[in-house]
């Protein structure tokens, strides 16, 4: 599904509801967005997959809580990136397949207040490499936890490898229920908007991440030499 949606795409609600991995088809309604990001897809994937790095760059999200997390999976059930981000640091409780966690989420990012936040329960239904046209990624999916007849969602975020070393990243969210269309007459700008500064955010925290990544490689070569 996401190689249906352009590069460099503002956040907009699809002319088509894409499947997700877990509902399939039968959504009523996606938002759409993808952006060019100058780091590799495992740099961005750990800035995702870290809560306790939301509120430094994620203006729509806040904060982020674990409620539960998953036995240790076996090792070659885990994705090397994902191990490698365990493995360089032990201490963070990262998201994880099967991880539940709430999510406070911020409808009005742009007021002065920042208007108040809405508390939502997802749970990581996906998380694995994938290819694409010769190249590797990394996805990561969340649904809403349980299955609530009136309304659920499930988003998914990609960061598929670049020649240049960089990512494209995708991401997309199908909203099902018969209550969708509540959510998109009322709520559907600031929703738009709230994607834009997540899109936003995760470029920003990510090159800068990437770019202190090169320059202590840089470092150590010069040291090495």
């Amino acid at each position: 599904m996401a190689e249906t949606i352009p590069p460099n795409q503002e956040p907009k609600w699809a002319d088509v509801p894409l499947a997700s991995p877990t509902y399939r088809a039968g959504g009523k309604a996606t938002v759409i967005c993808s952006a060019a990001i100058a780091a590799p897809p495992a740099t961005c994937l750990g800035i995702t997959l870290d809560p306790a790095a939301y509120p430094s760059w994620n203006k729509f999200v806040p904060r982020m809580t674990v409620q539960s997390s998953p036995p240790p999976s076996p090792p070659e059930s885990t994705p090397p990136a994902v191990a490698q981000l365990l493995k360089e640091s032990p201490g963070r409780r990262l998201l994880l397949l099967g991880t539940r966690f709430r999510v406070g989420v911020r409808m009005q990012p742009d007021s002065a207040s920042g208007g108040r936040i809405r508390n939502t329960d997802l749970e990581i239904s996906v998380l694995e490499e994938f290819e694409r046209g010769g190249a590797k990624g990394l996805r990561v999916t969340w649904k809403t936890q349980g299955d609530p007849w009136y309304m659920k969602a499930e988003r998914t975020q990609e960061f598929l490898e670049r020649p240049d070393g960089g990512c494209d990243y995708v991401c997309y969210e199908t909203f099902y229920g018969p209550l969708v269309w509540l959510v998109r007459r009322f709520a559907g700008p600031l929703l738009l908007r709230g994607f834009g500064l997540w899109m936003e955010g995760l470029k920003k925290a990510a090159e800068e991440k990437a770019a202190e990544q090169r320059a202590k490689a840089a470092e150590e070569n010069v040291g090495a030499a």
